[in-house]
């Protein structure tokens, strides 16, 4: 339980019938800003929910593994204690993980999260 705190739950996106978008949590009600609706996200299949919820939880721990693994190549050089090599070396690391690492970790998790989401047609209250 304190795990899920820490990583937090993926937001659901609602729209409303009067075409009003807005987020809310799971087991959360929304209303919406525009016309006053209320939507349960309660109605959403709870096993379809926790699917994203782990895909969600499984992509952000391999992310971080990613950057511990960075961090502690940078590390490694540092220990050398040469100037030069852990600026460049910091630079290439920083340079991989925004220009190619991330984006493609990204694009990844998108995919999945997309794979398994589902259009659900909540009824306002």
């Amino acid at each position: 339980m304190e795990e899920d705190a820490r990583m937090g739950s993926p937001a659901i996106t609602l729209r409303c019938d009067c075409g009003t978008e807005g987020r809310a949590s799971y087991n959360e009600r929304w209303t919406c800003p525009a016309c006053g609706r209320v939507y349960d996200t309660s109605q959403i299949p709870a096993d379809d929910y926790q699917a994203i919820k782990d895909l969600d939880r499984r992509y952000r721990r391999a992310s971080q593994a990613v950057v511990a693994g960075l961090a502690l190549m940078v590390l490694a050089v540092a220990y050398t204690q040469q100037f030069l090599p852990i600026l460049a070396g910091l630079g290439v690391v920083m340079s991989s993980w925004f220009l190619f690492i991330k984006p493609f970790v990204h694009r990844r998790h998108k995919r999945a999260v997309s794979a398994l989401t589902r259009s659900w047609e909540l009824s306002a209250e």
